[in-house]
């Protein structure tokens, strides 16, 4: 069994979320049930909001799957407070200990033993952790947490394609290159999101979606 490892993946707010490509955009206004329709010299095409309507339904999905990378699971907890308490242990230590030499050295508003005081306090929280750690609950597993973001994506899109008039039927036999429509966009946006999954499974998880949502197939 592989031992877990300290990930240390940071708080991701420094990244925003990317947008969707614009080959997938390009991609989805082939689906505009009136590809003839007149361009309105105000708002343009209707696929352009057909489009924007498609991609802010999966924009729920895009952003869970980005925060999802940021979810380490129960073992990678443990090994990363275990690991910064003994970097923490070490540090406090050593800065007790510095050599005079290396002590003067140092800038006269440099305070070694007052920063080990802080990271003793530091020391302390994180220690305190660790029974809080053990109780927690093993987190769903990736690709656990990935099938829910696929099942809600297909809800939100089949919600927008009903209003366009499209149907949401996942009929069609993927197993010989046939798919319906509803199945093609989840796959290009389910494509553009990492979320690769093969148009049999988009059709699998569209009767899911219709099952939860109740709604009939």
């Amino acid at each position: 069994m592989t031992t877990a490892k300290a990930r240390y993946v940071g708080g991701g707010d420094e990244e925003p979320i990317p947008d969707f490509s614009e080959k997938l955009k390009n991609s989805l206004r082939a689906f505009y049930p009136n590809p003839q329709a007149e361009v309105d010299p105000v708002w343009g095409h209707p696929a352009v909001a057909f489009v924007e309507a498609l991609l802010g339904a999966a924009w729920e999905a895009k952003s869970a799957l980005y925060w999802q990378r940021l979810e380490i699971t129960k073992a990678e907890l443990v090994a990363e407070n275990a690991d910064l308490l003994k970097v923490l242990q070490a540090c406090a230590y050593k800065l007790q200990n510095l050599s005079p030499d290396h002590a003067r050295i140092l800038a006269v508003n440099a305070d070694p033993r007052g920063c080990a005081d802080t990271i003793s306090l530091m020391i302390q929280a994180v220690a305190a952790a660790t029974p809080a750690i053990e109780q927690l609950k093993k987190a769903r597993k990736p690709i656990e947490k990935q099938y829910g973001v696929a099942v809600e994506l297909s809800f939100l899109v089949l919600r927008v394609l009903q209003q366009y008039g499209i149907r949401s039927g996942a009929n069609g036999d993927c197993y010989f290159e046939y798919a319906s429509d509803a199945v093609k966009i989840l796959k290009l946006i389910g494509d553009d999101l990492g979320l690769v999954r093969d148009n049999l499974t988009w059709r699998d998880l569209i009767i899911e979606a219709k099952r939860i949502a109740k709604v009939p197939q």
